[in-house]
């Protein structure tokens, strides 16, 4: 497991990825607006390697870090133990480009767990309901349209 991106509260996305853009030579790689964070820019130093690193995001409430497993087995792993802790599962996401699971830290910040997925498929929006989430992270992958 490693870091994989970290998701800032932005005002204004756009002109704050410019800023990275234009000091650090990030890539923007897209950038999208959904219910969930508002107004986002997301960038990369390598999108070859990795999607995104930063995102930016016009809702505070969608401000995260993110850490990536290399394996589905990992994933699987680490959602059942953070069930087993008895820790909320908000939400989880099937992004196109990676599942993943979303929980709070002791302070109340949050946490995404997330496979990049190799097929990039097409986004869907996230799943609430705990039935639902279960059968994502622990279902029949083959299965997944």
């Amino acid at each position: 497991m490693r870091l994989g991106h970290v998701a800032l509260s932005a005002r204004d996305p756009e002109r704050v990825a410019d800023f990275y853009r234009e000091l650090l030579d990030l890539q923007i790689v897209r950038q999208t607006s959904n219910p969930l964070v508002g107004d986002a820019a997301l960038l990369s130093g390598d999108p070859g390697r990795e999607d995104h690193e930063l995102v930016l995001v016009s809702n505070g409430n969608a401000q995260h870090i993110a850490f990536r497993v290399d394996t589905l087995e990992q994933l699987r792993t680490l959602y059942t133990r953070a069930k087993r802790h008895g820790l909320q599962i908000p939400y989880a996401l099937d992004s196109g480009i990676a599942v993943g699971f979303f929980v709070r830290d002791p302070e109340g910040n949050a946490v995404e767990i997330y496979l990049a997925r190799r097929d990039r498929r097409t986004e869907r929006p996230p799943i609430g309901e705990p039935d639902l989430i279960d059968e994502l992270i622990l279902g029949d992958w083959r299965q997944l349209p």
